[in-house]
């Protein structure tokens, strides 16, 4: 083997690390250091129908040709948020970063995901795999939209010169993990990404001088793409299911604020089945795709060589925040690598045949709080544990409208009333997290006190011991309502000892549309619920105009409501809390019909033997 570099040995210590494991190899463990060049603005001409996008390419100076990292992005390929890695190239890689259509530089009009836009990505694919630099063999990278982007490629077909991919952060179901929040719009998010992608897009393009005329037209189109897109996708979907109403020709996006057509072409988990590239997930606890990343790693059809799973204390912006460091020392002592050293190290083995020992990295690694990243089964799979809503004061000093108590056996027969709110939640960990983690707000993110003050909470005793969660969540309810709809929020919370209530995870449903799908799931988790002991664990909504129906006055519902998977040690003396709010602003905003139809509310929440009422979740069985 060929004398290594400093930089290069290093990084061949960090792979053996993160294995576990030391052993003698005629092979490379990994790439060596080099220099590269950057040739700037290189159109590709879709052959699907004559579109040009725009790329960046960077290519090594030595060891070429070589594997090709393609990169997918709407962010623009250069500028303040430009996804281009140079480490790839500064070990040996060459790398393709596209603007999608209709963004940054290349002509089209936007649609986020769509048709011509998945199509495209297996052309760029193919087209990684024969430029001269490149050796054939190609690999897909990117954080975020890059991410979905590598998933939606993949399930072309004209994929296989893609050996490899490694997702950050990325999403399951367009619906589910982001656009909304159980039928509310998420407003905390969905504005906020839409005028980065519209603001960036309208920035003239990098070739601008060289290609006057290309320019001019990839502006008019991204200008015209605004009334085309952007603009009747968000105001079709804030009317809810008043949008039928209008004449035909005025629905541009007919029945945008429920899943459908729209979102199931943009969800990867759709057809993971097709995926049977290696693939390394990176997630996060507090991400806006918290909910898909383990489904997305549970559906892939791929033996546990070739898939991994690694979910830490992040927020959609701060993956991998810590990794490298002794923030990052797992349960077994080892040290988990930045996440370039792990992209390296995965991209060296599939597509270089490095015998580096990526492979025997844990197949899932998760954090679980507060402060240990676990390698380990996740979920755990074991059978989960209910724990009742009941009406006796739970003594934990609960600041709410209603203090009732969460406990193992089922309490006698009672009743709790939620009021309908038109605005709660501005002080929460969830404003922080569906805005991906940029708009901090101080003790707010650590204490859901200030929004129980409109809640109705239900909270343990202090436990005696420990008490893991570890999975996903199902929140079982028997509820009574005055009007046709209300918005359910649940938030599970750690008490502490000085009465703070920090939050662990969430969920939401908007009741009119709690219709429950009771096929069962096997590994992909679409149209059908999962369950566990006999009950649901996820729950399945169809969340259509046509499985809606509003409630009447005086009778009762079982409705089930998904909480976001999570992963967490309750410590001794801290109890475990549910609240329940009515509305989780700016989080989530509910449609112009559902408003209507819940302004007013009063909803009953019903427990005991008859009706009862639970949070089913994958646990450690405490032990008072």
């Amino acid at each position: 083997m060929r004398r290594l570099s400093l930089i290069a040995s290093l990084v061949l210590l960090a792979a053996i690390a993160l294995a576990g494991i030391a052993k003698a190899s005629t092979q490379p463990i990994s790439s060596a250091p080099t220099t590269y060049h950057v040739v700037k603005d290189v159109r590709i001409t879709m052959q699907s129908d004559g579109t040009s996008l725009d790329s960046d390419q960077y290519i090594p100076d030595t060891g070429c040709p070589c594997p090709v990292i393609l990169i997918q992005t709407p962010y623009r390929k250069s500028g303040s948020v430009a996804e281009a890695n140079p480490y790839f190239p500064a070990h040996g890689y060459g790398e393709i970063v596209v603007d999608v259509r209709g963004t940054g530089s290349s002509e089209g009009f936007w649609d986020s995901f769509g048709k011509l836009e998945q199509s495209d990505g297996a052309e760029l694919a193919r087209y990684a795999s024969h430029v001269p630099f490149g050796n054939g063999v190609v690999g897909l990278a990117g954080t975020s939209y890059g991410a979905i982007n590598q998933f939606l490629t993949v399930e072309q077909p004209g994929t296989s010169a893609v050996k490899a991919i490694f997702p950050v952060v990325p999403m399951s179901d367009a619906y589910r993990d982001v656009t909304w929040a159980g039928g509310n719009e998420d407003s905390g998010f969905i504005p906020l990404w839409l005028g980065l992608v519209t603001g960036l897009a309208a920035i003239p393009t990098d070739d601008a001088q060289s290609n006057p005329q290309i320019a001019l037209n990839v502006e008019s189109q991204h200008l015209l793409n605004v009334a085309k897109f952007q603009a009747p996708v968000v105001g079709d979907s804030a009317l809810g299911y008043y949008e039928a109403n209008l004449p035909g020709d005025a629905q541009t996006y007919p029945d945008a604020s429920y899943a459908g057509p729209f979102s199931n072409l943009r969800s990867p988990l759709r057809n993971i089945a097709a995926v049977h590239q290696p693939t390394f997930i990176v997630g996060g606890l507090y991400d806006i795709f918290q909910r898909g990343e383990p489904l997305l790693y549970q559906g892939l059809p791929l033996p546990a060589s070739k898939k991994k799973l690694l979910i830490g204390p992040w927020y959609h912006t701060t993956a991998g925040n810590g990794l490298g460091t002794a923030a990052s020392i797992d349960n077994q002592g080892r040290q988990i690598p930045d996440l370039n050293t792990l992209q390296l190290a995965w991209f060296d083995h599939f597509l270089k045949g490095y015998d580096n020992g990526i492979t025997a990295f844990p197949d899932e690694t998760y954090f679980q709080g507060p402060n240990k990243f676990i390698a380990g089964q996740y979920p755990w799979g074991n059978t989960p544990q209910k724990w009742f809503l009941g009406g006796s004061p739970s003594g934990s000093g609960a600041q709410s409208l209603y203090d009732g108590s969460l406990g193992t056996a089922n309490p006698a027969a009672g009743t709790a009333s939620l009021p309908w709110t038109a605005a709660n939640g501005f002080c929460s960990r969830n404003t922080v997290q569906w805005t991906a983690g940029l708009a901090k707000n101080g003790s707010c993110e650590t204490d859901e006190t200030p929004n129980e003050y409109q809640a109705a909470t239900f909270t343990t005793p202090a436990f005696s011991s420990p008490y893991a969660i570890n999975g996903p969540i199902d929140l079982h309810l028997n509820v009574q309502s005055q009007r046709p709809d209300s918005s359910l929020i649940a938030t599970v919370t750690d008490v502490t000892a000085s009465g703070a209530s920090v939050p662990i995870t969430s969920g939401t449903l908007v009741l009119s549309e709690r219709a429950l799908t009771t096929k069962a799931c096997g590994a992909i988790v679409v149209d059908c619920t999962q369950y566990a002991g006999g009950l649901p664990i996820i729950p399945w909504h169809p969340y259509t105009r046509q499985s809606q129906a509003p409630m009447q006055s005086g009778t009762t519902y079982a409705v089930d409501v998904e909480i976001f998977p999570t992963s967490i040690i309750v410590p001794k003396g801290d109890r475990l809390r549910i609240s329940l709010t009515s509305s989780d602003v700016p989080h989530e905003s509910p449609t112009l019909s559902t408003t209507a139809d819940s302004a007013g509310n009063v909803l009953t929440i019903l427990f005991g033997p008859a009706t009862p009422s639970y949070v089913y979740l994958e646990s450690f069985r405490p032990n008072f």
